[in-house]
């Protein structure tokens, strides 16, 4: 099959492997984002109770609707754009195949869904998942590790090389499985601060705190001394709980 818009299409012996870690239920409601061709989409609806596929290449949703059991929804359409949180029943569970060249966007969109879907099972380039399982202190670790820490436990379960597609991609992929936490790993008051916060201090990377946010945040030093944080620490040595605290500390005395 040809590649389209991006995606690289599993074999079979790779799907069943992913489909025993995502382990689906018979009561479950399944989200899945890049269906491609439904080489997940189809065993899974054998699986589960319904499935809700995403699909940007309106060829392929064409294709895959004529072949959909009629437990499966085939919504051909930009998952950037369309309203995921109303195409998922409350305590669904995402899966996808992730076209690579929009996975970080995706990621993001996938943190507002917490509350409403249940866990997260994407394959991703495996470079990518190893920043979002990322602890502080390492060379991943960024923004996406920050946020994905904040409001879910993740591992990589699986990984795979290149051979497990069709087309193979020219890197090797993993599996990210991502469980949303019933309350965040640390308390945030403004949700929007923290991230505004995080994404600042990750500005450059090879700068310090100081440095990267000084210029929007003028009593720094002052909240970084009053939480024994060292300003000429980089921020991919901060842990979730650190930013909360700087968050919070920036908010509560402006």
């Amino acid at each position: 099959m040809p590649r389209r818009l991006g995606q690289h299409f599993l074999r079979a012996a790779a799907v069943e492997r992913l489909l025993a870690v995502v382990d689906p239920r018979p009561d479950e409601a399944f989200l899945e984002i890049g269906p491609g061709a439904g080489a997940l989409t189809l065993p899974l609806a054998a699986r589960a109770r319904e499935v809700t596929a995403v699909e940007l290449d309106a060829d392929l949703a064409l294709r895959l609707r004529g072949r959909a059991p009629r437990n499966v929804r085939i919504v051909s359409g930009d998952a950037l754009e369309v309203d995921l949180a109303a195409l998922a029943p409350p305590g669904a569970r995402l899966v996808g195949n992730l076209p690579y060249y929009v996975s970080s966007p995706l990621l993001r969109r996938f943190l507002d869904l917490r509350g409403r879907v249940r866990d997260v099972h994407v394959m991703l380039q495996d470079e990518v998942a190893r920043r979002l399982a990322a602890p502080p202190g390492s060379r991943d670790y960024g923004i996406l590790s920050v946020l994905y820490a904040l409001w879910a436990d993740v591992d990589l379960p699986l990984r795979f090389p290149p051979g497990a597609f069709v087309p193979p991609p020219k890197v090797h992929s993993a599996v990210l499985r991502a469980r949303f936490r019933a309350q965040p790993r640390a308390e945030i008051a403004d949700v929007a601060a923290f991230e505004r916060l995080v994404r600042t201090a990750f500005t450059r990377r090879r700068r310090t705190l100081e440095n990267n946010l000084q210029d929007s945040y003028p009593n720094l030093k002052e909240h970084l001394r009053l939480l024994n944080i060292e300003g000429r620490r980089r921020a991919e040595t901060l842990s979730v709980v650190e930013f909360a605290q700087l968050t919070q500390s920036l908010r509560d005395h402006r």
